[in-house]
């Protein structure tokens, strides 16, 4: 396998236009992204956003968040780009975008792609998201190019609001989105933000995205060894014999595509803290205690024998990496907003915990399984740049991707972003975010799961297609949280014959 990822495309202009337009096709996980929407009805767009209580009166709010959502156009012009290409061919689309050459043309288009809603007494957040994941992308307006990217401000009453994006998954990854939302806070909380009419217009193509390669530091010169047995072992795991999931619904309402069921299960500050330190104590995350949690669920569920366990694998999601961390100066990760991560061969063969009876010790097997193969994928100096080279790979853009549910964890949301936000004179926050929300547009039967920690509780959230009965999603999210418990089991203040799992967890719905 070579490399023809080396040297990468970047960003071009077009010739033998008067006004300027640059473009580059998509690439790495951009790729993987924009082919999933396209083959599966717009499967995985995003729309994701926080509700807030602010001290500014709503005209106020509007007016800051409508300013910031300008300026993060030109720190991240990506949200402005269109996607073309033959959607069904082989070769990758491509960005292509027009910088702003008017203030009139950047007024036209914050006009069409920030809009203002009014909620009342209750923002309503799930019926938005509802109606949001059942629009498909990209927006197609009168006298505009295609629209991929929009912001709603949702206007509630007593200084309740709601932010969200709405966009393709080829931009929307979680880490550079909750960046991006960090950047509209602090634009909105700040007395001295600087209008976005007033910045160097026409410049802004210069803050477009590298690619994986460029972003991460180049080339590796150990690419041609190293790299391309990297790249081997990723194109074997994609064929092997995964668990299926069988306990699904067995057809999809085509009244309403794309609409989703969401439920979430909260645990308390204390049950949270106790999971992340026994985790720790036996070596693993709790991104990889929740896969185990899952992988024994599919085993449980499948109803195979332990006796034919030998023939499957576990593909956990830990092997999607994001590259954020692998960015090198003088690129700045607060504006890199784009589909950003690789995918490692991570698997763990169910041979190697076929002989083992106890719940919890295959728990803790197959947890740590998942961390030691992670362990040694993330530290590979090439792992940064291996999903830019399986994209040009000729099995690469299979004609329908499969699509599995996976465990996501998006980590502790004040890493990304503070939940108070004060400006340079304020005495108290101006700017108090209350919740987060993360929904994605399903039209495959296999739900998604996402984990995060926001005020010190861990939240667990399932979502599937509609075609879900609410209370087999529930029975499903309920058997994964309470398996992934099985770690406390020897902790003592557990008394005899108690399931952890099944105290101290606050449930909540989001349908």
């Amino acid at each position: 396998m070579s490399a023809p990822h080396y040297p990468e495309p970047t960003w071009m202009r077009v010739s033998g236009r008067k006004t300027p337009i640059y473009t580059r096709p998509l690439l790495g996980s951009e790729v993987f992204d924009d082919r999933t929407s396209v083959l599966l009805d717009g499967m995985t767009d995003a729309c994701v956003g926080f509700t807030f209580r602010s001290l500014y009166a709503a005209d106020e709010v509007k007016r800051r968040a409508r300013n910031a959502f300008g300026r993060l156009r030109f720190a991240c012009p990506i949200i402005a780009a269109n996607m073309v290409g033959d959607v069904s061919g082989p070769i990758p689309r491509s960005w292509v975008y027009a910088p702003v050459q008017s203030l009139s043309e950047l007024t036209h288009w914050m006009n069409n792609a920030f809009c203002t809603i009014q909620r009342g007494d209750d923002l309503d957040i799930n019926a938005f998201v509802e109606d949001i994941s059942q629009r498909r992308l990209p927006y197609e307006l009168q006298n505009a190019s295609p629209l991929w990217f929009r912001c709603y401000l949702l206007l509630g009453d007593r200084n309740r609001y709601g932010l969200y994006f709405h966009g393709p998954h080829a931009i929307m990854d979680g880490g550079p989105t909750l960046n991006a939302f960090a950047l509209m806070f602090q634009w909105m909380s700040s007395d001295t933000t600087e209008p976005a009419e007033d910045l160097p217009w026409g410049t802004e193509w210069h803050n477009l995205p590298l690619g994986p390669v460029g972003a991460t530091g180049g080339p590796r010169e150990d690419w041609d060894i190293a790299g391309v047995e990297l790249l081997k072992q990723l194109s074997d795991s994609e064929v092997a014999h995964t668990i299926p999931l069988t306990s699904r619904p067995s057809w999809i309402s085509q009244s309403a595509v794309g609409k989703t069921c969401r439920l979430e299960r909260v645990f308390d500050p204390s049950l949270t803290r106790r999971l992340v330190d026994k985790s720790r104590i036996v070596c693993c995350t709790i991104s990889h205690l929740f896969e185990a949690a899952h992988c024994m669920v599919l085993l449980a569920r499948s109803q195979l024998p332990p006796s034919t366990w030998n023939a499957y694998h576990f593909s956990a999601n830990s092997s999607a990496a994001s590259l954020i961390p692998h960015l090198r100066l003088p690129y700045d990760t607060k504006t890199h907003f784009i589909s950003s991560r690789t995918h490692l061969p991570v698997q763990v063969p169910m041979a190697e915990i076929s002989s083992i009876v106890s719940p919890r010790r295959q728990l803790l097997r197959i947890a740590q399984a998942l961390e030691q193969r992670g362990a040694r994928f993330a530290m590979h100096p090439c792992m940064p740049h291996v999903q830019g080279a399986r994209a040009y790979q000729p099995d690469a853009l299979s004609e329908r991707p499969d699509f599995v549910t996976s465990v996501n964890n998006v980590g502790p949301i004040e890493r990304r972003l503070s939940l108070l936000w004060k400006g340079e004179h304020d005495a108290h926050p101006v700017i108090e975010l209350e919740s987060v929300l993360f929904s994605v547009r399903l039209t495959s039967l296999a739900p998604i799961i996402h984990l995060w920690t926001m005020k010190d509780s861990l939240h667990v959230q399932i979502q599937a297609n509609d075609a879900w009965p609410e209370a087999d999603l529930q029975d499903l999210l309920d058997d994964i949280c309470c398996r992934a418990c099985l770690i406390l089991e020897d902790f003592s203040q557990n008394p005899p014959g108690s399931h952890p799992s099944d105290t101290s967890l606050n449930e909540r719905s989001r349908l």
